[in-house]
């Protein structure tokens, strides 16, 4: 039985499938879009509060995920909306290698290179960090970012285009020695 059918049967035990088979998922995708865990936490549990209450609207056109995904997306536009907000934040903790003997010099630069990538990313305006995140974080294709989003296909290739341009320009200036303002 699919989940949303699962959720319209009997919605307790369809919510228990929900966190156990996507929390970890939404959970993850939510961190890489709001700064602290707690903000992520709140944003997941609205976003399957949603999904159960309104799982009749589930088409079934994308894939679930997707549509949680969207739900969760319109509640952090709301959130930003509320604040007053035009950026994304990321959470600043950096994965760990999985590499049993690293180098530690290596592993140092490497660490450097990512806070660099992520306070570019950071710095990028909202519409362009959100198909960066969406892209490159999620690994959403460009058609199902330019469906999330509500956009025109060839708007999203533009928006990735020109933040590919503006992190190219900051990461040049940032690891050719010429510093920053963005790494403030």
């Amino acid at each position: 039985m699919d989940i949303w059918d699962e959720i319209a049967e009997n919605a307790d035990s369809g919510a228990k499938r929900l966190v156990a088979e996507y929390g970890d998922r939404l959970f993850t995708a939510a961190c890489r879009i709001v700064q602290c865990d707690s903000e992520a936490e709140d944003l997941v549990f609205r976003t399957f509060e949603r999904a159960i209450l309104k799982i009749d609207q589930y088409d079934g056109r994308c894939q679930f995920f997707s549509w949680l995904y969207s739900v969760m997306l319109n509640f952090r536009r709301m959130d930003l909306r509320r604040k007053g907000a035009n950026a994304l934040d990321f959470d600043t903790e950096l994965p760990e290698t999985e590499d049993p003997a690293p180098d530690p010099a290596e592993t140092l630069a490497l660490k450097s290179d990512a806070m660099s990538v992520r306070a570019a990313i950071a710095h990028l305006a909202e519409p362009l960090r959100s198909v960066v995140v969406l892209h490159y974080f999620e690994d959403f294709d460009l058609k199902e970012i330019a469906s999330l989003l509500d956009l025109p296909l060839g708007t999203v290739k533009f928006r990735l285009h020109r933040a590919r341009k503006e992190l190219a320009l900051m990461l040049l200036q940032t690891f050719s020695g010429e510093g920053s303002s963005y790494m403030t």
